[in-house]
């Protein structure tokens, strides 16, 4: 028996012994026969074996060997050419016509607007006219209608004019029409001179004037419009004439002499001069009276409507 089996009665036990390797984790040199030559005689150089290492798709890098391409910019220059190849047309790229006879496509195509399925259902219905239902689902749109359209003056049954539902659009026309009903000017701004958002308001804050469309056709017609004019006062819009009063309101009657106070207010001659020896204030605004002026616009006013009142009766009397 070896020593590592004990024999003990009818039964016998092993023991197995650990074997201790030595330089485990080293590794060997690769044999080659150079071993064999004698030292001293020859130098080897001992390079360390590169272990493969396979490729980990959960691992992405940019670092790499990358391969220099060589410099063959001058024969690529001289080798590279470009050619052109004409056509031989003299007609411009385009259609022929320029465009003249295109037609708008950024509606709905004709085969799927609302007139289209409406003359589709139209077509169902006739089929179907006069049979059982075949329990068949055509779409939401083409249900059995008992009611037939039919055609009117205004146009066929599938007019956008008879039917019910967006018209169909005319695919000649290219206009671009915006409708301005909201100028983004702050109304309160333009009116007072004062906005409750203050600089946050989201309204432009302009009080600029701007020319009514009848004041524009006036100077189309003189032939000003758009012409260059240093006055200053060109692009401002003046009343058609002031609002001067037609009675006095201290006597409620027409105007004797009538005088202006420096607050524009107008008054009789005799009826300013009375009322200023009991009180020295406006009788409208109450504002402080040093003086009165005559009213040279009121009285040009007045003489041209007692004109205009002679010329009307002398022509009603002819």
């Amino acid at each position: 028996m070896s020593d590592s089996e004990i024999v003990t009665g009818d039964t016998c036990k092993f023991i197995f012994k650990k074997r201790t390797i030595k330089g485990r984790g080293t590794r060997k040199r690769n044999a080659s026969s150079s071993e064999e030559e004698p030292v001293g005689e020859k130098k080897e150089l001992i390079t360390q074996s590169k272990r493969k290492v396979k490729a980990n798709p959960n691992v992405q890098s940019t670092s790499g060997n990358k391969k220099q391409l060589p410099d063959n910019s001058s024969d690529s220059e001289e080798d590279f050419s470009v050619n052109y190849k004409s056509s031989k047309s003299a007609l411009s790229a385009g259609p022929s016509d320029q465009g003249a006879t295109a037609i708008l496509e950024i509606e709905t195509e004709k085969d799927r607007d609302a007139q289209a399925i409406f003359e589709k259902r139209l077509e169902i219905n006739k089929d179907l006219e006069g049979k059982e239902d075949d329990k068949v689902y055509r779409g939401i749109n083409n249900y059995a209608q008992f009611y037939k359209p039919k055609d009117t003056a205004a146009g066929n049954a599938s007019s956008g004019l008879v039917r019910r539902g967006p018209i169909r659009a005319p695919a000649n026309l290219r206009a671009t029409v915006r409708w301005d009903y909201q100028p983004d000017i702050c109304k309160d701004y333009k009116e007072t001179g004062f906005c409750g958002f203050g600089d946050s308001c989201k309204f432009l804050h302009d009080r600029s004037d701007y020319k009514h469309g009848w004041q524009l056709e006036r100077e189309w017609n003189e032939g000003t419009y758009a012409k260059e004019d240093e006055d200053d006062k060109r692009y401002e819009i003046h009343s058609d004439e002031e609002d001067l009063p037609f009675k006095c309101v201290i006597c409620r009657g027409s105007f004797v002499d009538p005088v202006v106070s420096k607050c524009k207010h107008y008054f009789c001659e005799k009826c300013a001069v009375q009322r200023y020896k009991k009180n020295k204030k406006c009788f409208v605004c109450n504002a402080l009276i040093t003086s009165f002026n005559p009213a040279n616009k009121l009285i040009a006013r007045l003489k041209n409507l007692d004109e205009n009142k002679a010329n009307e009766e002398s022509d009603s009397s002819d």
